[in-house]
């Protein structure tokens, strides 16, 4: 029953908090759109919108652009990815399974890409050698963790192109190539979200994100993988332990 004597955005709120407390509405649960619950409390679309962002805001709920809003875990989960190291191979994919989160991928785009001396030198090729690049959107459940950038050498992986890198692990493949990535170079910065990451990890442009890069050289110190990944930092935490001699 609405009361027309208090706010009615709250009402809405604590109405969609009571049904989240008593469990109607189950974390990851998709909960009915803007108009419907318009039209089933009897208020216009801006009040429902106004209490949505509100719980948001919150962390009760959390959108996906063009999927809906949906119910958080009663704490929402921050990844601690930490750092690649030189004792365990730790790709994101690897990290997120150990603690129990389903992983996916969104490929954007997977082939041979034109002649760039800056990526060369990252892999400590020629200028003109052959380069694989697979770009990637990387999923923890439904949020979008991470948008990868990755290039290999095609001398190291010639059969790259036929992999379906939405279900197969990049490091599974490279692991099978006789390639995996041991050794590592990383840098961390916090760079301005451009417009296209934004996008993509469904945030606002110009937002603060990380930025990691990094280079992967294999058991016999070939480079076989440069990446840059851009990373919300709402969603993973980096840690990087020391060690006295």
């Amino acid at each position: 029953m609405i009361d027309y004597r208090m706010p009615l955005y709250i009402q809405i709120q604590d109405i969609i908090v009571k049904k989240i407390e008593e469990h109607e509405y189950l974390p990851g649960e998709l909960i009915p759109s803007e108009r419907k619950m318009a039209e089933k409390y009897g208020v216009n679309r801006m009040t429902v919108k106004k209490a949505i962002n509100e719980l948001v805001k919150k962390g009760y709920v959390y959108r996906i652009k063009g999927s809906g809003t949906y119910i958080n875990k009663s704490e929402r989960q921050k990844f601690n990815l930490g750092f690649v190291n030189e004792i365990v191979n730790t790709g994101i994919t690897t990290m997120l399974k150990n603690v129990g989160v389903a992983v996916s991928n969104r490929v954007l785009g997977l082939g041979k890409i034109d002649s760039s001396n800056f990526i060369n030198a990252k892999l400590g090729m020629k200028a003109g050698e052959e380069v694989f690049g697979l770009h990637r959107v990387r999923y923890a459940g439904k949020r979008p963790i991470a948008v990868e950038y990755t290039y290999v050498p095609k001398c190291f992986f010639e059969d790259m192109e036929s992999i379906d890198f939405k279900n197969v692990a990049l490091y599974d493949y490279m692991s099978i190539r006789n390639h995996l990535p041991q050794h590592f170079i990383q840098n961390l910065t916090i760079i301005d979200a451009t417009e296209k990451e934004a996008e993509l990890l469904e945030l606002e442009k110009g937002k603060a994100i990380f930025k990691m890069e990094y280079i992967g050289a294999d058991n016999d110190y070939n480079i076989v993988e440069f990446t840059e990944s851009y990373m919300d930092p709402d969603n993973v935490d980096f840690r990087y332990d020391t060690i006295s001699k």
